[in-house]
């Protein structure tokens, strides 16, 4: 139809464009071409606006079609949960399930923060009567306003982060983890499709410092320093009490004064959880650091009111010095500022401006790597079997857990995973390891096995066939 009428309207332009033979020009006929030019014209306009009319009717058909296929979908999982008794599956058959609904639980995700932010541009709070296109997003998805704000934020982010928002639709990203890249990426738009890579393979802990750290190098040192400022104007204490008598705490803290108290508290927990292996009644790690937070504060006030220098009946005995970590560039140390390319950070913290890390210089509870060289001179290091340079490194090299995927810094042991140690194993750095207690025990006693080295681990179970790799190529 459109393309019959647009030869009809070449057809009589051309006839109207041609003077009639043996007459000159009269205006009145040149007006009334003119007029029919125009009405010529307005046909062609209204084949074309007919067309996408119909392009349009397909494509809503294409939506509606979308919708309805969804609609079943989601009736079809309906269905499955409704009749689903985990008791009478296997192991494997429940990890598959896992597995499954997790994907479902992205995809869902997915599809809903595209959608929210159309919706958003429709103003849906106008016929709900909400003060916001986040309220009427919040009373929909039974979230908190300040969770549908993030997600409205992040559909209106994806058009321009382009390899997130591919990773988002194919389901394999959890919402924290497509959250905290999209907010890295927007500080840091050329590092997008690494931090996408990042958290398709990444652990959770090790991606989330790495979207710290390049939030961090995309800010000037000004801006730095007034981050820092702004968190140490809100830093901030408070304790109340539960129902059940239960006090709670919860505080803020400046980067260099929360490695301050973590690396204090850490100290302290290993020096309780040693005591109760040794009694042979073990607790929870975070049942003992609470033991640890009030044995500190009770040997604290003793120590200002009194003047006691030894410990107090009860305690653990004299604490060793908590040691706080800090990794900086000496060229950064020397200026300053660190500059393109340059770290200045505490370990298990993250960045902190080099000020900091300068300020904590006097201290005798600091280890300070330089990354330009080997400096053990301003490092304190303690151990007898491990040389002290050696040590240091290790520290250096493995922050967490080696295993893949665990991604832990609690209570690291120090494991000789190439020769074990009974079979004389050297002391060396590319014989060690660092492991969490969990990982060291089922290598030590369950069979399961480290191999590729540095940067390439492999955890294998104790029944994995491949040749384990010891590390030499």
């Amino acid at each position: 139809m459109a393309v019959r009428a647009g030869g009809a309207n070449q057809s009589a332009r051309s006839a109207a464009s041609q003077p009639t033979p043996g007459s000159g020009p009269r205006p009145l006929d040149q007006l009334d071409q003119l007029d029919q030019l125009d009405q010529l014209d307005q046909l062609d306009q209204l084949d074309q606006l007919d067309q996408l009319d119909q392009l349009d009717q397909l494509d809503q058909l294409d939506q509606l079609d979308q919708l309805d296929q969804l609609d079943r979908a989601i009736d079809t999982i309906a269905s499955i949960v409704a009749c689903l008794d985990a008791q009478r599956v296997d192991g494997r058959q429940a990890m598959r399930l896992v597995a499954s609904f997790t994907r479902c639980e992205h995809l869902g995700h997915a599809g809903k923060t595209l959608a929210a932010a159309r919706a958003a541009l429709a103003a849906p709070q106008t016929a709900s009567g909400q003060r916001s296109a986040a309220h009427w997003l919040a009373e929909v998805t039974g979230e908190s306003v300040g969770d549908a704000v993030r997600t409205l934020e992040l559909g209106r982010r994806l058009p321009h982060q382009q390899a997130l928002d591919k990773a988002l639709r194919s389901g394999r990203l959890s919402r924290s983890r497509v959250q905290a890249v999209s907010d890295a990426a927007l500080a840091n738009p050329d590092e997008e499709l690494t931090l996408v890579g990042a958290a398709v393979r990444d652990d959770h802990r090790s991606l989330r410092e790495r979207c710290r750290a390049t939030r961090a190098r995309s800010l000037t040192h000004d801006e730095a320093v007034r981050n820092y400022e702004l968190v140490r104007s809100s830093r901030y204490c408070r304790t109340w009490s539960d129902d059940d008598g239960a006090v709670r705490l919860e505080a803020r803290f400046t980067p260099d004064a929360g490695a301050v108290i973590r690396s204090a508290l850490e100290t302290r927990t290993k020096l309780l959880a040693d005591e109760a292996r040794r009694r042979g009644a073990p607790e929870r790690y975070e049942r003992l650091a609470a033991d640890a937070l009030v044995s500190m504060c009770r040997d604290g006030f003793t120590a200002t009111t009194d003047g006691a220098g030894g410990a107090r009946e009860g305690s653990t005995g004299p604490t060793p010095p908590a040691v706080v970590h800090v990794r900086v560039d000496v060229a950064a140390l020397r200026r300053g500022w660190a500059g393109d390319g340059e770290v200045c950070e505490i370990a298990g913290v993250g960045p902190v401006p080099v000020e900091s890390a300068r300020s904590l210089l006097g201290d005798a509870w600091l280890k300070l790597v330089i990354v330009d060289g080997v400096d053990v001179a301003t490092v304190c290091h303690a151990g007898r079997t491990i040389p002290a340079p050696v040590r240091t490194a290790l520290i250096e090299r493995d922050r967490t857990c080696v295993v893949p995927g665990c991604g832990s810094d609690l209570g690291l042991e120090i494991d000789h995973w190439r020769v074990p140690f009974a079979e004389g194993g050297p002391t060396s750095l590319a014989n060690l390891a660092r492991l969490c207690h969990h990982h060291h025990f089922l290598k030590t006693f369950r069979g399961f096995r480290l191999s590729g080295g540095p940067g390439r681990w492999v955890w294998h179970p104790p029944d994995d066939p491949i040749v384990v790799d010891d590390g030499d190529g």
